[in-house]
């Protein structure tokens, strides 16, 4: 009896609480003398203590209660911090303290298995989109929009941390109309990472076998890139769209290439960067988190001397920033890559 009436005490969501809603909890076969007796010993452990104006009943029991909520609690702040102490530490339960017991119920199951992913995964790298990163917490893809999840990530200071972006904006990106017309089997697509660099290419887009030169900016393209064949009015019947990335060349613009490369078998336009290795690269890149993956999967695309300037441009917290080739220069390397001949 004494555990139902402490998950009573512990319910509450206000500060008193009468005697004839304790009594409701008693079983039909207890005695009054057997509750009453429970009832007193939840008083001498600081659990409740009597509102005196309200009078006693019959048996001499008060009539009604204050709920020592910090008391009531403590069990339930000892099981949060001994929690706290297990769980992955950049998940934070702080909120739950002034949370009912139901609501750590509620979530704690979901915070375990959020856990769980943290323990195996660690923080993701690269951004994506709240369906995709819901699958992979919970292999329910509805879970963070629509079945609370947010509100859960939120409150333990985490969905920020799990690189989830807003709903994707619409593809940013120039026709050729000369290949749109054409009966291709294939299209090209050129993806750069930057606004100056897309300008500086725009003009040179029908001088080209490629469909559409795309603006990526940045990560969003992470989210965004599915939607071309649907913005085009083209099939994405596999093999029919050949896409090649062009970004920074740093570790930020790798990591972007690496995940596009996973999630849409996006090619590496290894024409632009060859032609950054014949210029001095740029410093001032101390704090850009490395991905080993996918500096090991960039490195592949180059020949040993190549891959030694990049290591030595990494060495020395170095960068290629797109806008190190010229206008003229890109215009010349877009028009006169092996690709033209694809």
């Amino acid at each position: 009896m004494r555990k139902k009436l402490v998950t009573i005490l512990e319910l509450a969501k206000k500060a008193t609480i009468t005697l004839g809603e304790l009594e409701q909890v008693a079983e039909t076969l207890d005695t009054y003398e057997a509750f009453a007796t429970t009832v007193q010993t939840l008083i001498d452990e600081g659990f409740i203590t009597a509102v005196n104006s309200h009078g006693t009943n019959w048996y001499g029991l008060p009539n009604s209660f204050r709920i020592q909520k910090g008391k009531v609690k403590q069990p339930l702040i000892e099981e949060i911090q001994e929690v706290q102490f297990k769980v992955h530490t950049v998940i934070e339960l702080r909120a739950y303290f002034t949370s009912s017991k139901k609501k750590w119920m509620e979530d704690k199951p979901w915070i375990m298995l959020i856990d769980e992913y943290l323990q195996s995964n660690g923080l993701p790298t690269t951004y994506t989109n709240s369906s995709e990163r819901s699958y992979e917490l919970m292999k329910d893809e509805k879970w963070i929009d629509e079945k609370g999840g947010k509100a859960l990530l939120e409150k333990i200071n985490l969905f920020d941390k799990l690189k989830i972006m807003k709903t994707p904006d619409p593809l940013m990106f120039a026709i050729n109309p000369n290949q749109l017309t054409s009966n291709l089997k294939i299209h090209k697509h050129l993806i750069v990472e930057n606004k100056a660099t897309y300008s500086g290419l725009l003009e040179s887009l029908q001088t080209t076998n490629f469909t559409t030169l795309i603006y990526g900016s940045g990560w969003k393209i992470a989210s965004s890139l599915d939607q071309l064949p649907k913005q085009l009015g083209l099939s994405d019947t596999e093999g029919q769209h050949e896409i090649y990335y062009f970004g920074d060349l740093d570790y930020e613009g790798i990591s972007i290439f690496y995940h596009l490369y996973g999630k849409y078998q996006v090619n590496l336009a290894t024409c632009f960067y060859q032609a950054l290795f014949l210029k001095p690269f740029y410093k001032g890149k101390e704090n850009h988190n490395r991905n080993e993956d996918a500096v090991n999967h960039f490195l592949n695309y180059f020949g040993s001397e190549d891959q030694e300037i990049i290591k030595v441009m990494f060495h020395e917290n170095g960068y290629y920033p797109q806008e190190a080739l010229t206008k003229e220069e890109l215009h010349t390397i877009w028009r006169n890559a092996l690709w033209t001949d694809n």
